[in-house]
């Protein structure tokens, strides 16, 4: 193994590198402790950093895909998606080029057939009956072949039914130009229809939050369908993307979490009539279990949310996808109501001008891990004098209502009950960020 303590070099170093990595990053040299205290932030530094995402904000893939062998071999074999996908620039491009194509290999069938039968040898003879009358160059070829196929009618330039030989070419390309026409105009129609435009009606909000109810801490986005024909049998789930390292020192750098959201009392099934605040509990199965207000600052984590659900004018499935990073979790904060009703015109009103806004909550700022730890049931022992014959030892089982005795099994000439004791809670501070955040 290399003895460098600065560097790990994944080409050079020992197979084990993670193991390595580790060590170097636990003891770095002297020398590297004193650069990081002489470096200066310069003005670049202290600009926005990207948003170091795996999806971007309106849904887009951030991978990049290197080092695959035959890609484009693999890219050809599922043509059909591959056009699917391409952009539309491309998209007008093949479609241009592929009827010129097609015109021209047509084109140069009939030029080659009046070429062996002597139509350009013969010109100006009165006497010589032409295979194709009028041809007399590769333009008129071009001409006859789009007339062919687009069946607009011949000119002065057409087929001479004494010439046998041009009857099957004219057959080929009427027969193959319906099925090409066919492919190309189905293909972009399922271009134009794809369901995947369907998201752009679907709005998230531009922030997570996290809150208590209930007596412990949730996390809530808010999403929205902006069209009166909602998705049939929407769905709702997230995952969470984090670094995961195992007890062999391996390291998962994208290694995912599922988040479990529901709508209200309707599980993961959603009916967006209107906007809806989704609901993640964060409970000892949560990755957010021991999150704190603290891991917020560090950019250690990303939350995907995916929306599924059936177009219903055309009953295709549609998927709508967005992101959150650590800097768009705001802790102590819940969305602000936006349903108002209007009685003049008897409507439910609702606000997008207040979609994205949130107001602060009373929230502790810690964890649900320690949150969980101060209000669960506590069991303290009670001495009772010895000095009086009788008397044992009680214990009193205090639980979240500060109402319930258990006393020790003796009989009941030894028994003693002891009042209930009440514990004091000392409640955690509380979050107090700035009130309208996210207008």
């Amino acid at each position: 193994m290399a003895t460098r303590t600065g560097s790990v070099n994944f080409e050079e170093d020992h197979p084990r590198w993670e193991e390595y990595k580790f060590e170097c990053l636990r003891h770095p040299s002297l020398d590297e402790v004193a650069d990081r205290h002489r470096a200066r932030p310069t003005r670049a530094d202290k600009g926005p950093k990207p948003r170091r995402s795996l999806v971007r904000k309106e849904g887009h893939s951030n991978v990049e895909f290197r080092g695959v062998k035959k890609k484009a071999r693999r890219y050809v074999q599922d043509l059909y998606v591959t056009l699917l996908e391409m952009r539309w620039r491309w998209v007008v491009l093949i479609f241009f080029a592929s009827f010129l194509a097609f015109y021209g290999i047509f084109a140069t069938c009939y030029y080659f057939l009046a070429w062996l039968h002597g139509d350009f040898a013969n010109l100006g003879n009165p006497d010589f009956v032409p295979c194709i009358q009028n041809m007399k160059n590769a333009w008129d070829a071009f001409l006859l072949s789009i007339e062919t196929q687009s069946t607009i009618g011949y000119g002065i330039v057409y087929a001479h039914p004494e010439c046998g030989s041009t009857l099957p070419v004219i057959y080929l390309q009427i027969v193959t130009g319906f099925l090409f026409e066919t492919l190309v105009f189905g293909f972009v129609f399922a271009k134009l229809a794809r369901p995947k435009h369907r998201r752009h009606t679907i709005v998230f909000s531009r922030n997570a939050c996290i809150s208590q109810e209930a007596e412990r801490l949730v996390l809530q986005i808010r999403v929205g369908d902006m069209r009166r024909s909602n998705l049939v049998d929407a769905r709702v789930h997230g995952l969470l993307i984090k670094r995961h390292v195992i007890q062999e020192k391996y390291v998962y750098p994208l290694y995912q979490h599922q988040l479990e959201f529901n709508a209200h009392e309707m599980g993961d099934r959603l009916f967006l009539m209107w906007p809806l605040v989704l609901t993640h509990h964060i409970t000892e199965d949560s990755p957010l279990w021991t999150l704190t207000p603290g891991d917020l600052i560090f950019d250690k984590f990303e939350i995907v949310v995916f929306l599924e659900g059936y177009i219903e004018s055309t009953g295709e499935m549609c998927q709508a996808r967005t992101s959150y990073t650590t800097r768009e979790i705001i802790w102590g904060h819940r969305f602000t109501r936006l349903e108002e009703y209007d009685p003049k015109n008897d409507l439910w009103i609702m606000d997008f001008v207040k979609f994205n806004k949130v107001v602060p909550s009373d929230t502790p700022a810690c964890s649900a891990a320690q949150l969980m730890q101060q209000s669960e049931t506590t069991v303290l022992p009670v001495q009772r004098s010895s000095s009086q014959p009788g008397i044992r030892q009680s214990y009193i089982s205090v639980d979240d209502d500060f109402d319930t005795a258990s006393e020790s099994p003796f009989s009941d000439d030894e028994h003693v009950v002891g009042d209930p004791i009440r514990i004091p809670f000392t409640p955690m501070p509380m979050a107090s960020p700035e009130e309208g955040v996210g207008e």
